[in-house]
Formats: structure tokens, sequence, C-alpha cells
């Protein structure tokens, strides 16, 4: 009795931790947390700027991080969990090329900095 016991708890640790990395990078109950994000305009010429902004956010999480492009701006949540960051420049190196870029943002969840939000912007030539 005692060894189907050990056994059976073995196989149930070995099931959570092969579990475990299936729900990695995603935040929230259940795995599934995600704010809204926007960036305007969404559509722009390279050297423009825009507005990146969100709500949806969990504020136990903390502040937001977006990244674009190599670069990456920092915004606190207002209580509703909202946030808007203004003048992210479309800019890598000297100029970015023509092209759709990923725009996301991050929380601290888990231990890790998490995707929580994303979108794109569009650089037309």
């Amino acid at each position: 009795m005692r060894r189907h016991l050990v056994l059976s708890t073995l196989l149930v640790a070995s099931l959570a931790v092969a579990v475990a990395p299936a729900f990695a990078g995603k935040a929230g109950t259940g795995g599934r947390y995600k704010g809204s994000l926007t960036a305007n305009p969404n559509v722009l010429h390279a050297g423009d700027s825009f507005t990146v902004s969100g709500c949806g956010y969990d504020t136990a999480l903390g502040n937001v991080i977006v990244g674009f492009t190599g670069g990456s701006w920092g915004s606190p949540l207002d209580a509703n969990g909202c946030f808007r960051i203004s003048g992210i420049p479309a800019l890598s190196g000297d100029t970015l090329p023509p092209g759709t870029y990923p725009v996301s943002a991050y929380q601290y969840v888990h231990g890790k900095w998490t995707e929580t939000g994303e979108t794109t912007v569009t650089v037309l030539a």
C-alpha cells in the first residue's frame, strides 16, 4: 500500500512538471490573461512617432513595459489597469524599412517578464 502511495505521488509530481511549461509565458488566472493594446496611428512613415495605449491590465502585476524594434518604454497603470505612452519613434538604427512590426506589452508575472498584450504598426516607405 505504501509503495502505491509513493508511486502515485511521483506520478502526479511528474505530470505537474511536464504540464507547467505549457502555461509558461501566459499571465493571469487560467493562463489566459491579455490586456488590450492599441497603436495610434498604426500606419506611419519611418521616423514618425506613435502612441501606444492599453486597458485591462492587472494592476497587481505592476508597471507595463512596451517593446518595439529593440527599444522599450515603461508606464505605470492607472487604477483601472490602463496606460498611455506617447512619442514612440518608428526607428531602428537610422530608419525602419517598410513592413509590419509587432508591438508588445509585458508585465512581470510569476518571476519573469511575460507578454500581456500585442498589436502591430505598419511602416510605409
